[in-house]
């Protein structure tokens, strides 16, 4: 996890935390469960969303995620519901977030979590030539033609695309339903039966999130089926907790933050 920082974002962690950088990287090596308080402080966030400066001159986008992450974890784990999507620009209380606190137990989800929104703030190396790298069809149509290695990171981009797009932008995909022809092409990816196809494009629901909360799930399952791959096979079982977190980061902080980091594929 802290492999990932930068010497500028351990300078920026060192004197948001009134030490030296020689002596917090030599406590992050030395006692990494540590570095889960401090991505949580205070002192860090305060640091980190100076609004005199703008993150991305401090930090790299993946510390910046790590710390928005970890605040939104502080603040949903004693919270009683969480705001779910319910149409444009509209969010209802769910009282049911037990899958929620659970998810955030383990801060290996959060690292995925900012792993997940750093791949998408840069250019994405793709096995096939696609023109646009967000298109979740485009990308189906190579699962036939390409090899089992490449097959297999094809499904992991579909999963990540997946979580991705429900949990930052979930006014368009909520709002989005999938044509009959699309949900066939998708569903058989992962050879979901026709019922479940068909629950795909059930535009009467909240389809859009629905949709990509099915596949999304069974996207990871079939990059940890064949590779091992233990924190996708995780996140695969508790893919809307996952979702709900992220919305909660886009909703609290990602669209007040000037789009220094571009999301890019």
């Amino acid at each position: 996890m802290f492999d990932r920082f930068t010497d500028r974002d351990l300078t920026t962690l060192a004197a948001a935390t009134s030490t030296t950088t020689e002596a917090l990287t030599q406590q992050l090596r030395l006692r990494p469960w540590t570095g889960a308080d401090l991505l949580a402080s205070d002192e860090v966030f305060d640091a980190v969303m100076d609004r005199q400066t703008h993150p991305a001159e401090l930090v790299s986008p993946y510390l910046l995620f790590s710390v928005l992450v970890h605040r939104a974890a502080a603040e949903l784990r004693d919270a009683s519901y969480v705001n779910e999507w319910a149409g444009m620009k509209v969010r209802l209380p769910v009282f049911d977030i037990g899958g929620v606190h659970d998810f955030l137990t383990d801060p290996a989800r959060l690292a995925f979590l900012a792993k997940l929104l750093t791949a998408f703030t840069g250019p994405t190396t793709m096995p096939v030539p696609v023109d646009d790298r967000f298109d979740l069809i485009s990308i189906a149509h190579w699962l036939d033609a390409v090899s089992e290695t490449d097959r297999v990171v094809l499904f992991e981009r579909l999963g990540d695309l997946a979580l991705f797009l429900s949990g930052v932008f979930p006014d368009k995909t909520g709002s989005t339903w999938i044509s009959p022809t699309d949900a066939e092409r998708l569903g058989s990816t992962v050879d979901l039966e026709s019922e479940a196809i068909l629950g795909l494009c059930d535009s009467l629901g909240l389809c859009g999130l629905d949709a990509y909360e099915t596949l999304g799930s069974e996207w990871y399952r079939a990059v940890s089926s064949s590779r091992s791959a233990p924190m996708i096979a995780d996140v695969s079982y508790r893919f809307r907790a996952a979702r709900r977190v992220l919305n909660h980061v886009a909703d609290r902080f990602l669209f007040d933050i000037e789009p220094a980091f571009d999301f890019a594929a």
